[in-house]
């Protein structure tokens, strides 16, 4: 896995799908780390709160958080009873800044197949012209809602086993991918890379170039170090002017 500086790419919106234990989620981290940015992270289920020193547990820590520049930000929703409307709380407060990574752990927390989430629709629709990434996560490929998937510019999929999950996977990516996801091995951590414009896709095999030991602090990794810089409105201009002057 290469690091992506930007504004030399696209935005990523991504769709990480698997069951649980697949690696979806340590992929998600380790994806969300290579693009230069600062991380933020919706963690439904206390999965990434050994990665931070403390997590943030509600919208004014979350607001500081960012603004300190921490390099990684966990918003600890685990407790959350209504998700959606806290998401869509929690999606106004990063409506305010640019050039951020988003990370969403079980996106179909917050949204259902025929219900986006209004706070996801916008960051999602605004993401390119942002500078922001954003990486969803999920068990189950029907909790994406449709409108998201439409958006979508890259699509991993994790070993599943589920007969009904795989014929929505060959309904909205084809049969050959459905097939490629049932082959992949049951104890995880190989996946398959499609892009969903075109229908291409890869199986990758070589999980130790980006596991992540999910219990320990991001500081600590060394292949993986804090963003090269956190890229505010001002400063995403400015690159943005460097870039293509």
């Amino acid at each position: 896995m290469t690091r992506m500086p930007h504004p030399e790419r696209r935005s990523v919106k991504a769709l990480v799908i698997g069951i649980s234990q697949s690696g979806k989620s340590t992929f998600a981290l380790a994806l969300a780390l290579c693009f230069y940015k600062q991380v933020v992270i919706w963690d439904a289920n206390e999965v990434f709160l050994g990665v931070v020193k403390e997590p943030v547990t509600n919208l004014d820590e979350l607001q500081d958080a960012i603004e300190d520049q921490e390099p990684v930000v966990v918003y600890d929703a685990s407790m959350v009873a209504d998700k959606p409307e806290e998401f869509e709380a929690f999606a106004a407060v990063l409506e305010q800044y640019d050039g951020i990574t988003l990370l969403i752990d079980e996106s179909g927390d917050i949204q259902r197949a025929t219900a986006p989430n209004r706070g996801l629709d916008r960051l999602l629709r605004r993401a390119g012209r942002r500078g922001n990434d954003i990486i969803e996560t999920t068990h189950r490929p029907g909790d994406i809602a449709t409108l998201n998937r439409s958006l979508t510019t890259d699509v991993y999929l994790f070993f599943m086993w589920n007969k009904q999950q795989l014929r929505t996977v060959a309904n909205e990516f084809g049969d050959d991918v459905a097939q490629a996801a049932a082959a992949l091995p049951p104890d995880g951590y190989h996946y398959i890379h499609l892009d969903p414009h075109t229908g291409r896709f890869s199986v990758d095999t070589a999980s130790d170039v980006w596991y992540i030991d999910l219990d320990r602090p991001v500081s600590e990794k060394r292949r993986f170090t804090e963003p090269e810089r956190n890229l505010r409105r001002e400063l995403w201009r400015e690159r943005e002017t460097e870039a293509y002057s």
